[in-house]
């Protein structure tokens, strides 16, 4: 059972997907020795894919690999219930039953693979898990591109092998990316900076962390995790100091009642303003304007 959002206008730019026929693949790939250790044999790119779902109760004929890049969702084989998240690969054995589905709230971004081969088979084999955090990699995107783009040309014997000898680089640069020298390539996009960006446009509102979570597309814990890690300090306590910074530009220059500058930074509780603004600045909102001259 496969379900997928209905296709929007210009839906190509969210939804790429090619299929090799199976003829070609017997006479391409099965009996190609130069690519029939490891070929794809179905592949795709989903951008934020609302009410994406699939289920196979006997499973796929070929491995898949699944990359998440944005969003979460959920897969499913073997008893266990795997939670991805950005980041995140996966790979389902073949003849596996299994499901995965979109995350309703923050439907995922994926890159995809069916794959299959002797190869593939002691690959998947040889995993120690079949979860694991592969980063960000610009390279690994314009890969991809390279794959896609050389096999939507056609299927000549050419670019299939092209594309094939690519995906070897692109599986193992995934499987492998722990043990990369340059490792430094692997790297969160900045969220943060996102997330950051998103608090400043809305000082005037009281935000919660799954609300920043979804502004830039990442589930609340691994925006806390990431968020905490560059700037030292939660995504909550950061919304705070950046509201009470706002407060002493309102403080020095207006003559706007406290009262009233609470109000404009989402805080209708003055008590609870006045305590925040204390524990921020060590002084009362009071005591801070009758100072602004001094």
């Amino acid at each position: 059972m496969e379900k997928l959002q209905d296709k929007p206008k210009n839906s190509f730019d969210l939804l790429k997907s090619i299929i090799i026929p199976k003829n070609v693949l017997l006479k391409q790939c099965t009996d190609n020795g130069i690519i029939n250790n490891i070929f794809i044999t179905d592949m795709g790119y989903y951008r934020k894919a609302l009410n994406h779902y699939i289920q196979r109760k006997n499973g796929a004929e070929q491995h898949i690999l699944i990359y998440c890049v944005e969003g979460m969702g959920t897969v499913e084989f073997q008893g266990t219930v795997y939670h991805i998240e950005a980041g995140n690969y996966i790979i389902v054995p073949k003849k596996t039953p299994h499901i995965y589905q979109a995350d309703p709230d923050l439907p995922w971004t994926i890159y995809w693979f069916h794959f299959s081969g002797i190869g593939a088979d002691q690959l998947v084999t040889s995993l120690q898990h079949y979860k694991a955090y592969a980063g960000f990699s610009e390279e690994r995107t314009l890969l991809f591109d390279t794959i896609y783009n050389r096999l939507e040309r056609g299927f000549s014997r050419e670019n299939i092998i092209y594309a094939n000898l690519c995906f070897h680089y692109y599986i193992a640069e995934i499987v492998y990316s722990d043990k990369l020298p340059n490792n430094d390539k692997i790297m969160d996009p900045d969220k943060v900076e996102e997330a950051i960006d998103f608090m400043r446009n809305n000082l005037e509102k009281t935000l919660t962390l799954k609300e920043m979570a979804l502004a830039v597309y990442l589930s609340p814990s691994y925006l806390s995790a990431i968020f905490k890690k560059k700037t030292g300090t939660s995504p909550i306590d950061y919304f705070n100091q950046l509201k009470i910074q706002k407060t002493t530009q309102y403080l020095l220059f207006t003559n706007l009642r406290i009262n009233e500058i609470a109000q404009k930074i989402g805080i209708n509780d003055p008590y609870y303003f006045s305590r925040l603004f204390s524990s921020v600045m060590g002084i009362s909102p009071k005591q801070y304007r009758d100072n602004r001259f001094n």
